[in-house]
C-alpha cells in the first residue's frame, strides 16, 4: 500500500545564518518553545522611543539589556553557551542591534508565514 505523509519540513524556511565572534547561528527559525517569550521582548524594544534612547542613561540600558536578553534567549536555544554574559562579552552594540533586527524580521516571517498556510 502507498503512504501518505504530510512533509511539515517545507513549511521551514530556508537557513540563514548569521556569524559573530566565530559563533554561526541560523536566525531563520524561531522555534514554537520561544515564540512568545521573542515576541514580548520585542514588543517592549518597540516601545521604547528613538528620541530617547538618543539621550542614553536608562532608556539606552534598557535597550541594550532588553536587546542581550532577546540575543540570547533566541541564540541559546541551539547554542547554550550564548547567554546574556556572553552576548555582553562578545558582541557591541551595532552587532547586537543587527542580530536583534534579523530575530524580528524572522518573527514577522513566521506569522507572515502562518497566515499563508491557513489562507491555503
Amino acid at each position: 500500500m502507498p503512504e501518505n505523509v504530510l512533509d511539515l519540513d517545507i513549511l521551514r524556511p530556508v537557513a540563514v545564518r548569521v556569524r559573530l565572534a566565530q559563533k554561526e547561528i541560523d536566525v531563520s527559525f524561531i522555534p514554537v518553545g520561544i515564540t512568545f517569550e521573542v515576541d514580548e521582548i520585542v514588543k517592549q524594544l518597540g516601545k521604547l522611543k528613538q528620541v530617547d534612547l538618543e539621550k542614553g542613561g536608562e532608556p539606552a540600558r534598557k535597550a541594550i539589556d532588553l536587546t542581550i536578553k532577546l540575543c540570547a534567549l533566541f541564540c541559546s536555544v541551539k547554542n547554550p553557551e550564548l547567554d546574556e554574559a556572553w552576548f555582553r562579552s562578545n558582541a557591541n552594540p551595532a552587532q547586537l542591534t543587527a542580530l536583534a533586527d534579523v530575530i524580528k524580521d524572522t518573527l514577522l516571517k513566521s506569522y507572515e508565514g502562518i497566515e499563508a498556510y491557513r489562507k491555503n
